[in-house]
């Protein structure tokens, strides 16, 4: 029985790799270090499953690219539906520059699927049986995919019960959550999108995010602030806002994944919402500070968890 299943239409392969020094009029010599399955929701499914949840991924692949992403699933043992695509999928660069401790995240547009690919998607998550408690929507949405895609896939999720976790961006964010959400987060960039023209400060953020809850748009509203921690407005009525404690930048690949995967585990496994914001601040900041897509360090997450600071 799958508890929680992830919709991921822009995956890919994450190529990691790592040169002494950046040249920029001339090569730069690489090591790769290694190549992991990519992708919003495909993130989420591996931290959910090493979280020790039953979990099924979900997502479009084509190409040679398809072909090593769920050949890397398969290793990794993660359940997953692959809905076969014509075009490549997409692979991602993380580069790292060992003299300067500096890194660069190159990603790269998600592969374009055809108008029957991308309905064979929601057929694959109609056709769950019995259907999963959640459903993490994570990732952008490809073109030319309509934008009301993510919120027919809401609408047959509400049909089913099944509560939706979303992390998106672009045209789609709105239309989905004109559908109702359980849990979204969004970042400074898609607050503004939405429409945020106020103050930068915690208390005017936190009222226009109350207003946003109290449309119907999601259960619990999170605002992620980069190294300021994020902001939570809740239908229960909890107004937040947490900051980690200092840690080494090691890496920004999979912190958002990693802050949606432990607050939607610790909300599945029915943890109150105050303390799954919380644990999600702290896995954003436990994930930058290792390397990789991947929250694997448990003890570390503890210990970030136990040092975040509620401000409100």
């Amino acid at each position: 029985m799958t508890a929680i299943a992830t919709l991921t239409m822009s995956p890919a392969v994450d190529l990691f790799a790592s040169t002494e020094q950046f040249y920029y009029d001339s090569k730069t010599r690489c090591e790769i270090l290694h190549r992991v399955p990519g992708g919003g929701g495909i993130n989420v499914a591996r931290n959910l499953r090493r979280l020790g949840l039953d979990v099924l991924a979900v997502f479009p692949a084509g190409g040679h690219h398809g072909d090593l992403l769920e050949q890397l699933l398969a290793d990794d043992g993660l359940p997953f539906t692959r809905v076969g695509i014509e075009n490549e999928t997409t692979q991602n660069i993380a580069l790292r520059e060992a003299s300067s401790g500096k890194s660069v995240h190159l990603v790269f547009p998600g592969a374009v699927l055809q108008a029957g690919e991308w309905r064979a998607c929601l057929d694959a998550i109609d056709a769950i049986n019995p259907a999963p408690r959640m459903l993490v929507i994570s990732g952008s949405l490809p073109a030319p995919i309509p934008a009301t895609f993510f919120a027919d896939v809401i609408h047959a999720c509400h049909q089913r019960s099944i509560r939706v976790v979303l992390d998106t961006s672009g045209a789609a964010l709105r239309h989905a959550l004109e559908a109702g959400v359980y849990f979204v987060k969004l970042n400074r960039e898609d607050f503004t999108a939405l429409g945020y023209a106020g103050p930068d400060t915690p208390h005017d953020r936190l009222i226009a995010m109350k207003k946003m809850v109290d449309d119907g748009w999601a259960e619990h509203l999170v605002l992620t602030l980069g190294p300021h921690g994020a902001l939570l407005a809740s239908r229960s009525g909890e107004l937040m806002h947490i900051t980690p404690p200092p840690v080494t930048v090691v890496s920004h690949a999979g912190a958002g994944d990693s802050f949606v995967s432990v607050m939607t585990c610790k909300l599945y496994q029915g943890t109150s919402v105050a303390e799954a914001f919380a644990y999600g601040v702290a896995a954003a900041a436990a994930a930058i500070s290792t390397p990789g897509n991947q929250l694997e360090d448990f003890d570390w997450l503890a210990q970030v968890y136990a040092g975040v600071i509620r401000r409100i």
